[in-house]
């Protein structure tokens, strides 16, 4: 077993496997309806036997710590309760924090289950505490089933809850303190992200709205304290003085953290995509590996870390980033 870690130094022990390019919403940064991508059929996206096969090699042959699963909508995926059982039992024989990510539409008849299979960190997205915006960011009216997955969660004390909240001015700006005052009194964080340029997600730099300025309108009514914290590696984290809850910051574009960056990715299809950012064409398809009965799991292993020494030092400009065509948010899983 061996450190994952780049030219550069930096160690990848976060692995974040997306279960599916599919959505039960329509978020105007991430899947807008007029994107019309085209959706990987059944028979192109890992079967869950590739998918423990591939968690297995991560965690055999390097040192991984956290695995998060996401989508698209994760929990859109058919059967998916049953890999979670699958995974389960991989996770009794192995070390590792095991994590989701969901829009929380979806999650609250199943999360005491998920619960139980050894879930141990969830993150929500919830963009608009207001139903009518919510529909207008997401195209779905289901802002009560996600805030409703919200409060189960909190009520169920998962190691860690995280609310994601894409901030884009002129549309939800000015809720961030509303945020607060609703989050303020639960064992959580509230993380503002900054809005990011993605394929067709008409992002501009009139509605992008930066963590500093964020943070300044919080500052108008709470206290902030610095949580420092050296396990974290993307996130600017603070207690909110007098209240239980907590508040992060997430800065791709204004303060990137690529020399800070301890994370890959897998989409649904079977690529290993080295950054968030990159336009797709140097993805490895381990999928294509992992159905080639010639690689067994040590020639895979092989290759994710001789792939990983590619990794760029930091993401292309914002200017670079708008004209990319392989970047779409939904199929890269966040």
């Amino acid at each position: 077993m061996v450190n994952l870690t780049d030219k550069y130094g930096r160690l990848h022990d976060y692995l974040r496997i997306s279960l599916t390019d599919r959505c039960n919403l329509n978020c105007i940064y991430c899947n807008p309806e007029y994107q019309n991508f085209e959706k990987l059929q059944r028979e192109d996206i890992l079967n869950y036997d590739e998918l423990i096969r591939l968690v297995k090699i991560f965690l055999n042959y390097f040192r991984i710590k956290k695995i998060r699963f996401t989508g698209g909508e994760p929990l859109e995926r058919r059967g998916v309760l049953d890999f979670f059982e699958m995974l389960s039992r991989v996770k009794r024989k192995n070390n590792f924090e095991f994590c989701l990510t969901t829009n929380g539409t979806l999650l609250e008849g199943s999360i005491s289950r998920l619960k139980d299979l050894g879930l141990n960190k969830l993150n929500i997205s919830l963009d608009s505490l207001n139903p009518e915006r919510y529909k207008y960011i997401t195209g779905s009216d289901s802002a009560n089933s996600a805030i409703n997955s919200i409060l189960k969660a909190e009520e169920l004390k998962f190691d860690e809850l995280k609310i994601n909240v894409v901030v884009i001015r002129g549309i939800n700006d000015d809720e961030i303190l509303d945020f607060i005052d609703f989050f303020k009194d639960m064992q959580t964080y509230v993380r503002f992200i900054e809005y990011m340029p993605f394929k067709n997600n008409s992002w501009n730099k009139n509605a992008f709205l930066n963590c500093s300025e964020i943070k300044e309108i919080i500052e108008r009514k709470y206290i902030l304290i610095e949580i420092n914290d050296n396990r974290n590696q993307v996130t600017r984290n603070y207690n909110i003085e007098g209240y239980k809850g907590r508040v992060g910051f997430i800065s791709p574009i204004s303060n990137h953290f690529c020399g800070r960056c301890n994370r890959l990715r897998i989409q649904s299809g079977g690529s290993l995509k080295l950054c968030l950012f990159s336009n797709g064409l140097d993805d490895i398809n381990l999928k294509k590996y992992i159905r080639d009965m010639k690689y067994n799991d040590e020639l895979i292993a092989k290759m994710v870390f001789d792939k990983l020494q590619s990794k760029e030092k930091e993401h292309a400009s914002i200017d670079e980033l708008k004209t990319q065509k392989e970047n779409n948010m939904i199929s890269i899983g966040g």
